[in-house]
């Protein structure tokens, strides 16, 4: 049988070991991408290194017996991810594109969705439908401040990520 990418999903939080027990014992080929996100923790700016698919991993096995079976009983696995007993291979393009934006280490870097300069209209809130720039990059769970032309000259206001759409 050809070898596949399975995406196999595990219990919270227990990736890693996972993927270590299937990397030693399997001899297997894992992918387990995580995210770089720039956070703030105690007025400090730090890198979280995070999972980017929480409780899920990717082997890339056949489905022979031996294999199937190592990975399927493995602890802390919950189950290979598939259409009831039958997995359901990742397809190679989907992983490789992942693969190619890793850094070192399964690492993929974060970019911002909307850079500083960017020109911005807000959709909800009370400054829907006002178009202003970004002051600042939006990271993924931080309130973003906008610069509207109001009141004779930019005022800057805080919004949500969410409620923003890019101006071309």
């Amino acid at each position: 049988m050809e070898e596949r990418w399975y995406a196999v999903q595990t219990k919270p939080r227990v990736e890693e070991q996972v993927a270590l027990r299937l990397r030693q014992y399997c001899r297997l080929h894992i992918f387990l991408p995580k995210l770089a996100v720039p956070k703030r923790r105690r007025n400090r700016r730090i890198t979280a290194i995070e999972m980017l698919f929480p409780s899920y991993l990717f082997v890339h096995m056949t489905l022979d017996p031996g294999p199937w079976y190592a990975v399927k009983w493995t602890p802390g696995v919950k189950g290979i991810v598939g259409t009831g007993d039958l997995p359901v291979p990742v397809p190679d393009e989907a992983i490789r594109l992942l693969m190619d934006r890793c850094m070192s280490e399964e690492i993929i870097p974060w970019r911002p969705a909307y850079p500083a300069g960017t020109h911005v209209r807000i959709t909800h809130g009370p400054f829907a439908g006002l178009a202003g720039i970004l002051e600042r990059p939006a990271t993924r769970q931080e309130r973003v401040r906008v610069l509207l032309h109001l009141l004779g000259g930019p005022v800057p206001v805080e919004v949500e990520v969410a409620d923003l759409e890019r101006v071309s």
